[in-house]
C-alpha cells in the first residue's frame, strides 16, 4: 500500500509539473507574440512618421517620379526623388545623396520588402542634370519586411474637384510636384488595409525665383538710374541756387565791411545833402 501511494503521488505531481509546463510555455509564446506586434507596430508608426516628416520638408526643386510595375500577384512601384541632398536621412544621420528611391522587392515567400535606396548620381532627367538609368545605389536600408501589399499613388493638384482623375498610379511631371501623396499598405494577409496621405506643401522653385528677380534687376536698374538722374540735376540746380544766392550775400557783406564812400567822391555818388536839388 505505501509503494501504491508514493506511485500514485509521483504520477499526479508528474501530471502537474506538465501542466505548469504547458501553461508557462503557452504565456511565453503569447508574450513573444505580442512583443513581436508591439515592434511591428512601432516600426510601421516610425516608417509613416519618417515619410510624412520627409515628404512635409522636400525643397521646392525636387523631381519626383513614381513608376508602377505589374508583376501577377502583386504591384512593384519605384518612388524616386531627386534634389532632395539632406532630406530621407535614417538614424539621425546626415545623408548626402544625388537621389533617394522607395522601392518593392519581391521576396521567396510572396510578399514584398520595402527598401530605401541611396543614389550618388542623378537617375531623373531635369533642367540641372541628365540621368543616369544605369546607377547603382551606395546604399541599401529595408524599411518593412514581408509586407502582403504597398502601393503609392500620386494626386494631381490641377484635378482637386475631380475624384476620379484626381489620382493617378504614375508621376513623371518635370518641374512640379504633386499635391499628395497617397499610401495603401496591408501588413499582412489578414490585416486590414491602411490608407494614409501625406500632403506636399507648395514651394517655390529656387531656379523660377532667380530668374524673376534676374528679369525684375534690369527694370529696377532702369527705373532707378532714371530717378536718380532727375534727382542730381535738381541737385545742381538747387546747390546753383545756392552758389548765385552765395554770391549775392556775399557782396552785400563785403560792400557792408568797406567803407563808406565820400561825398561826391569814388564812382557812386553821395547821399544828396538837405536843401540840394535832387537827381
Amino acid at each position: 500500500m505505501l509503494l501504491l501511494e508514493a506511485v500514485l503521488a509521483l504520477a499526479i505531481a508528474g501530471m502537474l509539473l506538465v501542466s505548469i509546463m504547458w501553461i508557462v510555455d503557452g504565456a511565453l509564446e503569447m508574450s513573444n507574440v505580442m512583443a513581436d506586434d508591439g515592434r511591428q507596430h512601432m516600426t510601421q508608426e516610425a516608417l509613416i512618421a519618417f515619410l510624412g516628416r520627409n515628404f512635409s520638408q522636400l525643397p521646392g526643386n525636387a523631381e519626383i517620379e513614381l513608376l508602377r510595375e505589374d508583376a501577377g500577384s502583386h504591384f512593384l512601384s519605384n518612388l524616386t526623388f531627386q534634389n532632395v541632398p539632406t532630406s530621407f536621412s535614417w538614424s539621425d544621420q546626415a545623408i548626402s545623396a544625388e537621389a533617394v528611391q522607395i522601392s518593392t522587392v519581391p521576396t521567396r515567400s510572396g510578399d514584398l520588402d520595402v527598401v530605401l535606396r541611396y543614389y550618388e548620381e542623378a537617375i531623373l532627367d531635369d533642367s540641372d542634370s541628365t540621368a543616369n538609368v544605369r546607377a547603382e545605389p551606395v546604399a541599401e536600408i529595408i524599411l518593412l519586411r514581408d509586407v502582403f501589399w504597398f502601393e503609392w499613388w500620386a494626386r494631381d493638384g490641377r484635378a482637386l474637384n475631380d475624384e476620379n482623375q484626381g489620382y493617378t498610379e504614375t508621376w513623371d511631371v518635370q518641374g512640379r510636384l504633386p499635391i499628395q501623396m497617397e499610401l495603401r499598405v496591408k501588413f499582412d494577409e489578414n490585416s486590414d488595409e491602411i490608407v494614409h496621405h501625406f500632403w506636399l506643401p507648395p514651394k517655390l522653385n529656387p531656379e523660377t525665383v532667380m530668374r524673376s528677380q534676374r528679369r525684375a534687376a534690369p527694370q529696377q536698374s532702369q527705373g532707378a538710374g532714371g530717378r536718380g538722374s532727375s534727382g542730381r540735376d535738381s541737385g545742381r540746380g538747387r546747390d546753383a541756387g545756392r552758389d548765385g544766392g552765395g554770391d549775392r550775400r556775399g557782396g552785400g557783406s563785403s560792400r557792408t565791411r568797406s567803407a563808406p564812400p565820400t561825398p561826391g567822391g569814388g564812382s557812386r555818388p553821395g547821399p544828396p545833402r538837405p536843401g540840394s536839388p535832387g537827381r
